[in-house]
């Protein structure tokens, strides 16, 4: 069996981790294929986990040469499905059917968008001619119904964390190295910058939670367009003392062993790696009540949902666990059991192999 996905770049975002789970611990006998219109800031990791990687242009969604050079390599490489992440791979994808009219294919929705109608109408219109739809959560697939796109074409596989990886680890030397006190409360966020991701919102929070606290830190992982602009937002809010802005980091696993309550103050998320993630690692959440997050949180008693854009609940929610050891244990103690039964690498892993066997099945190709 061969798969192709199409990505416009790679970059460090969900749809990469997506990916990278993908090319890692799906079945050895398919073999993989990927397909960018450049090489993006995570490239060379592409490059460590696929061997078959090529450069095609895609200037547009309705870029009819680069569907033509899309039908050509399929044929070339004898590719039997096209799994796509975005919209104007997805439109490419379909429109290279024109040229190679057997090719599957599958659009990956990986986030949650609001269309205009123009977009709306060619979502519905290039929709009849993809073959499946995963959503990565129910929200996802409810923002495509809304659509008009028919709820035959959606199956929903949540996304997956590797549990074997992401797990709670002991006696991390990482506070010391940090110059934390031992027993100051540590509250993270590891996201890109940007507005959708909710810093500005999260910076308000922390600002309240002052006014009722000051044995605290909050880490914040990671870079983007955003992070001049918070880093301003923290010295005006007077909270350089409170916040330690850490950049890109590897060593996730670390930094969420010596936290105590992971934050997602996000806007608007499709579903949550960074969430999963964290609970994997045992620890308990506070997240803004957006898109598919209330899914993950609805699966046990780990955390607590917020509104987004009211400081003074994001603050009440930190305080609560913090002052109510009993109920924070008894969260922590459910989070990472949630993970293994309905997020787990492997049951996503599963799901899309079946897919995949699922559309071949009539060619007798699986």
């Amino acid at each position: 069996m061969n798969i192709l996905h199409m990505i416009f770049t790679i970059e460090k975002g969900g749809a990469e981790t997506y990916l990278f789970n993908i090319l890692d611990n799906i079945d050895k006998n398919i073999n993989f294929f990927v397909i960018c219109d450049h090489e993006g800031g995570n490239h060379k990791k592409l490059k460590e986990k696929c061997k078959n990687i090529d450069i095609i242009k895609m200037k547009s969604p309705f870029d009819f040469k680069a569907a033509r050079n899309i039908a050509s390599y399929c044929k070339a490489n004898n590719i039997n499905i096209i799994q796509t992440h975005f919209l104007r791979e997805n439109y490419i994808a379909v429109l290279s059917k024109i040229f190679n009219p057997k090719i599957k294919i599958i659009w990956t929705a990986h986030l949650i968008a609001e269309n205009n109608k123009k977009i709306k109408f060619f979502n519905r219109l290039f929709s009849k001619f993809v073959n499946k739809i995963i959503c990565v959560s129910h929200a996802v697939k409810k923002s495509l119904e809304r659509e008009g796109i028919s709820s035959e074409k959606i199956k929903v596989i949540y996304n997956g964390v590797d549990t074997d990886r992401y797990k709670p680890i002991e006696n991390c030397p990482l506070k010391e190295e940090l110059g934390l006190n031992e027993n100051i409360l540590v509250l993270t966020t590891v996201s890109r910058f940007n507005k959708e991701k909710g810093h500005s919102f999260l910076i308000e929070g922390i600002k309240e939670l002052k006014n009722y606290m000051k044995d605290f830190k909050l880490l914040l992982v990671g870079s983007g367009e955003e992070e001049k602009f918070i880093k301003q937002k923290v010295e005006n809010c007077g909270l350089e003392e409170f916040v330690l802005f850490l950049g890109y980091r590897e060593d996730i696993i670390d930094i969420l062993s010596i936290t105590d309550i992971y934050l997602s103050p996000s806007k608007s998320e499709a579903i949550s790696f960074s969430i999963l993630e964290a609970l994997s690692c045992e620890k308990v959440v506070v997240a803004t009540e957006v898109g598919g997050v209330p899914e993950i949180l609805e699966k046990g008693n780990i955390g607590i949902l917020i509104p987004y854009g009211e400081p003074k609940k994001f603050a009440e929610a930190i305080i609560y666990l913090y002052e109510n050891n009993h109920i924070y244990e008894m969260k922590k103690s459910n989070s990472r059991k949630v993970v293994l039964d309905h997020f787990s690498l492997d049951k996503m892993i599963k799901e899309t192999l079946n897919l995949y066997k699922e559309l071949l099945i009539n060619k007798g190709l699986n």
